[in-house]
């Protein structure tokens, strides 16, 4: 076997193993059976390959290489002797015959393959079971001994298989009308487009041969439109419906000489003039209607939108109206509903009194009036208990309840209850009143050099977390002022000397200039890019394992974790092994 096909055929294995769809991509699959056809060594090494890939820890990969060894076993003896020969390795991979061998997640694509695997074997043991033992030996041992539901599958596989066929006698009746419909419209149409022949001209359109363009435009737009979209139309008919290939040859003649006066059309290069659109102008009253003001040339604006989609209504400012719209649909079906909270604050709002109009007759009421209302706008402040005592003594100020002793039987006869604490008495004879201020919104940027040339968009009010204290830059991110420019060549410099002298990337580029060799000068000092996934197309095991109960398990049952707590465990009960090991009642715990 060359070396070449070989490869090929573990390229396409794993291609088709590899790409995480529930289905095998038919194409890849007839490629193999083609290179399979020419000799048993091939088919050997596809085996081998699949039963590689069936060693997979990944569901997806299990279920994409089973399918293949589907369809290869129903079409070679040879294919179908290497696997019974193998047969219990092989149900261990896919039907999970061995408990301590499970099948690797993800669970949903494990459930299908074990039951994909069981109807399988079935219908491989209806069909080939008297002519290979060993297959015939698999099915009763999952039968007899694993007790495999094989009447469930069964009675699943008949479902489907009935299922399958009534939807095949329908799609049958579909395209047989569609065929009738599409022979009766192709007897009815006949196209003469292959009859015209024109040379390679350059037509400009004028007022003399206006009528005969705007024909020949209009036949272009009916034929790109209309005809060869149901030329196109019964093409895929006839094929998918396995019609008469007369009917599909007719069909294909149609299509090409359609397409063939489309290029035709194409070799003219007419310059159409310039369409303008007539509108309808409104009659002024008392002015008689005549057929020469009924229209008026109105040129076609350029850029017209009759309507405007979803994802541009914000870039009209139309966003904000059907949000104030909602809410105040919202807020109408509250007032509506008696148990909402805005329905009975609406009440209160409506049913308050209003205030009383000051006389201006009436100094002293309006004057008590004024200052009522002052005292109603004050502020309120809360006040501890320096302001509620100011003037006297504050009663029990800075003294706390000791307790000597909590003994339940022996007490201290004399026991000062009542201890007075100078540092309570302080906290009570003085107040901290914290002023924050108002509130500056930060206008600066940060405003430092990027590696992509830009500059840094944060706002942070005095430090960036990147780019450390915030100074004024100018245009080009350069310091403005002398002292923070020396700043930054020191730590430029300190960076530099810190690096080690084979990194410099000056000095690399003169050796990779010298020998030829690439010793990655242009990665020195970039971050490094997450690392690809080999098969990006498969479901990701360790995402679908991040739950709760992972996370869980991987701060409690953290190696450091139980080495702590066994060391704090074995110290309480060294000292309690220290205080009591004399004492009898301890000694047999």
């Amino acid at each position: 076997m060359e070396w070449s096909q070989r490869d090929r055929l573990s390229e396409l294995v794993e291609q088709l193993t590899t790409s995480g769809e529930p289905q095998l991509d038919q194409e890849s699959m007839k490629e193999i059976k083609n290179i399979c056809k020419v000799s048993n060594d091939r088919i050997d090494h596809v085996y081998h390959s699949v039963i590689s890939q069936l060693n997979q820890q990944h569901a997806e990969v299990r279920l994409s290489a089973f399918q293949i060894v589907s369809e290869l076993f129903s079409r070679s003896h040879h294919f179908r002797t290497l696997l019974v020969d193998n047969f219990q390795e092989f149900l261990e991979l896919t039907v999970e015959t061995d408990t301590e061998q499970p099948l690797p997640p993800p669970k949903e694509v494990a459930r299908k393959l074990r039951s994909l695997a069981i109807q399988t074997v079935q219908s491989w043991h209806a069909s080939y079971g008297a002519a290979y033992k060993k297959l015939a030996l698999g099915y009763h041992f999952l039968k007899q001994v694993k007790k495999v539901d094989f009447q469930g599958a069964e009675s699943r596989t008949v479902a489907e298989r009935r299922r399958e066929e009534e939807r095949q006698r329908k799609m049958e009746r579909i395209y047989k009308e569609r065929v009738e419909a599409a022979s009766k419209d192709m007897e009815g149409k006949h196209y003469t487009s292959q009859k015209i022949i024109v040379t390679s001209l350059h037509v400009k359109e004028t007022e003399d041969n206006e009528a005969v363009v705007s024909t020949v435009k209009d036949l272009h737009k009916l034929i790109t439109n209309k005809y060869l979209a149901a030329v196109q139309g019964w093409v895929q008919v006839f094929t998918k419906s396995g019609a008469e290939q007369q009917l599909l040859r007719r069909a294909l003649d149609l299509k090409r000489s359609l397409e063939a006066t489309l290029q035709k059309h194409q070799e003219l290069h007419i310059d159409y003039q310039t369409r303008v659109r007539q509108v309808m102008k409104a009659a002024s009253d008392g002015e008689e209607e005549s057929d020469d003001d009924d229209f008026d040339e109105v040129p076609e604006k350029e850029g017209y939108e009759p309507h405007i989609p979803e994802h541009l209504r914000a870039e009209y400012g139309m966003e904000y109206v059907e949000v104030r719209l909602h809410q105040l649909k919202r807020l109408t079906e509250e007032y509506q509903d008696p148990t909402c909270a805005a329905t009975t604050i609406r009440h209160f709002k409506q049913n308050r009194p209003l205030p009383a109009q000051p006389s201006c007759s009436s100094g002293p009421s309006s004057s008590q009036s004024s200052s009522d209302q002052k005292v109603v706008d004050a502020p309120v402040v809360p006040f501890g208990l320096d302001l509620y005592y100011w003037g006297q003594e504050q009663p029990n100020a800075g003294k706390i309840i000791k307790m000597s002793s909590q003994h339940q039987f022996w007490v201290p006869i004399d026991v000062d209850e009542e201890v007075e604490n100078k540092e309570l008495l302080a906290e009570s004879r003085s107040r901290f009143i914290s002023f924050p201020g108002s509130f500056i919104p930060v206008k600066h940027y940060c405003s430092a050099p990027l590696d992509n040339g830009k500059l840094c968009e944060r706002q942070d009010r005095l430090k960036c977390p990147f780019h450390g204290l915030i100074i004024p830059r100018d245009q080009e991110g350069r310091p403005c002022r002398e002292e923070d420019r020396l700043r930054e060549e020191r730590e430029k410099r300190r960076k530099q000397e810190e690096q080690p002298d084979w990194q410099d990337v000056g000095l690399m580029r003169d050796i990779e200039a010298t020998t030829g060799e690439n010793l990655g000068s242009d990665r020195v000092g970039k971050k490094r890019k997450g690392r690809k996934k080999k098969y990006p197309n498969l479901s990701d095991l360790k995402h679908s394992a991040n739950t709760a109960r992972s996370r869980l398990e991987k701060k409690v049952l953290n190696k450091s974790s139980i080495r702590r707590i066994a060391e704090v465990m074995a110290k309480s009960d060294q000292r309690k092994h220290d205080k009591f090991s004399n004492q009898f009642n301890y000694a047999l715990q």
